[in-house]
């Protein structure tokens, strides 16, 4: 399936699921597999494929995040995590720009506001980051896993402030964590 950039009609203001998410749960009780295509067309009519047969495992969303929304395959984010998962391995798109479709994808599953916020936050700035062009195939490591306290300053932080997309990416502050 390489329905990857294929300009569609957009649907809300958040864009619109093509299918539902079905999965097979793996062994070892956190990976799964994709048992039929899934699709994500953001605002801008952008297509995000997710292929039957693909391979998840939630990783994209770094773990101590979890604590306040739930596993991977859990919530109305399940959706967003499935897509940002898939193009977090296909690497097709600079990382920003598959932040961002995780942000607007969770919005269009129903996701509240400042959840989302608090996950973008997450992706952001201690999620998986690529290189695109030459470097195509560089993966860029997180290189501080966020701990409880930096996930509580997060939360904390979002719900107080209700930031915006642009100041989640650039909050600089002793009080919240960054790479």
């Amino acid at each position: 399936m390489s329905l990857i950039g294929v300009t569609l009609a957009k649907d809300g203001p958040w864009g619109h699921y093509v299918g539902h998410v079905k999965i097979e749960l793996g062994g070892n009780g956190r990976d799964a597999t994709l048992l039929e295509n899934f699709v994500y067309i953001d605002p801008k009519g952008h297509t995000w494929g997710a292929p039957a047969g693909w391979k998840i495992d939630g990783a994209s969303i770094p773990r101590p995040f979890w604590s306040i929304i739930g596993g991977p395959f859990e919530g109305k984010y399940r959706d967003a995590s499935v897509i940002h998962d898939v193009a977090c391995d296909q690497r097709n798109m600079a990382w920003k720009e598959v932040h961002q479709m995780f942000y607007n994808a969770m919005r269009c599953s129903g996701t509240e506001e400042r959840q989302a916020k608090i996950m973008y936050y997450a992706v952001y700035h201690f999620g998986p980051r690529w290189g695109l062009g030459p470097a195509i195939n560089s993966f860029f490591a997180t290189e501080k896993e966020p701990s409880a306290e930096d996930v509580e300053r997060v939360k904390d932080w979002v719900k107080r402030k209700n930031p915006n997309l642009k100041e989640i990416e650039n909050a600089k502050s002793e009080a919240l964590p960054t790479r």
